[in-house]
């Protein structure tokens, strides 16, 4: 298996912009020196974030082992700009980069950005087809129900040919299907359950069959490892708590399946979302997703308030007592 981490895309109360980011270096460093494969980071826009790309170039200059990953909210995104910033990147990162693309679903941003949230498919659609046409032709036209390109060069090409490798994050089944129909792997929510995730990845693998083609099954997973479960519930109960009713409050359960809503007790958010506890713990919980087919997890292990010193022992940890079990795995 392949294990990536996550860096943190919420403004930490009380820490300076440069604090936040040299803690953001720290972790991708360490993370490399652990033995994790990538490093990624998400759309932090108008939260207090960083902007994705931006930061994931800062990062290859601190970890350049790592391979890269950016989850990116297709639909607020016009094509020629975002196909230029994945090339430029996708160099800067020497072909390492993965892109996973989403729908979105905070309001907010969508009204920021002036996108009704009714266009979202449409968008992220298009979208994706108008970035694939800007790397591969010398001259694009093309004239949809959103973007309107008559005759322009194409974008920058990106290292990887005839594209950067493209997964899709989906909650719900029909983008499990789209993920299998039209992108190179499909990336599971940190909202799913194991149950919701055991009956999705047999959709997925089915509908490959369907449309013979392969693919790949990566899931961002919460994790924090400790001397022992009670040990490590001390460290993160209190902002893992404040993260999820914060996301709830938003209103991310209408976009998640009902078997895995977030408006629930701790220790039901807890449930089969979190790889949590002694090394032990966390061996045995990711052997379940080995056996569900997942081939990749991207962790997170650090939230919102949370010092970076105890997220930097998780990661250190981890690399010690729990990723070398799945070195040949």
């Amino acid at each position: 298996m392949r294990f990536g981490i996550i860096l943190s895309s919420d403004h930490q109360d009380g820490v300076s912009s440069p604090q936040a980011l040299s803690d953001q270096l720290a972790k991708a460093r360490v993370a490399q020196e652990s033995g994790f494969h990538s490093v990624w980071a998400g759309p932090g826009y108008l939260h207090g974030g960083w902007h994705s790309a931006v930061l994931l170039a800062r990062v290859c200059a601190e970890a350049p082992q790592l391979d890269v990953g950016m989850i990116s909210l297709l639909p607020l995104h016009h094509p020629v700009e975002l196909a230029e910033q994945i090339a430029t990147l996708d160099t800067i990162c020497n072909g390492r980069l993965t892109l996973a693309v989403a729908l979105g679903w905070r309001d907010f941003q969508f009204r920021a950005f002036g996108i009704p949230q009714t266009q979202r498919l449409g968008r992220f659609r298009e979208t994706l087809e108008v970035m694939q046409k800007l790397w591969t032709q010398e001259r694009v036209t093309h004239h949809g129900a959103h973007f309107h390109l008559d005759e322009v060069p194409g974008a920058r090409q990106p290292l990887q040919q005839p594209t950067p490798q493209l997964w899709i994050a989906a909650n719900q089944d029909p983008g499990v299907i789209r993920a299998a129909k039209t992108a190179a792997g499909w990336l599971v929510s940190s909202r799913s359950t194991v149950e919701t995730i055991e009956r999705q990845v047999q959709l997925y693998q089915t509908t490959l069959s369907e449309v013979e083609r392969t693919g790949y099954v990566a899931a961002w997973r919460e994790m924090y490892v400790a001397e022992d479960r009670a040990e490590a519930i001390r460290l993160i109960q209190p902002y893992v708590e404040r993260l999820y009713q914060n996301r709830a409050a938003m209103g991310h359960n209408r976009d998640l399946p009902n078997a895995d809503r977030i408006d629930v007790g701790f220790e039901q958010v807890l449930a089969d979302r979190f790889i949590l506890g002694s090394p032990s713990d966390c061996i045995a919980e990711i052997e379940r997703y080995r056996q569900l087919g997942v081939q990749e997890l991207i962790v997170r292990c650090q939230w919102p308030g949370m010092p970076g010193e105890s997220t930097l022992a998780a990661i250190r940890r981890f690399g010690q007592d729990v990723l070398p079990r799945f070195a040949t795995v």
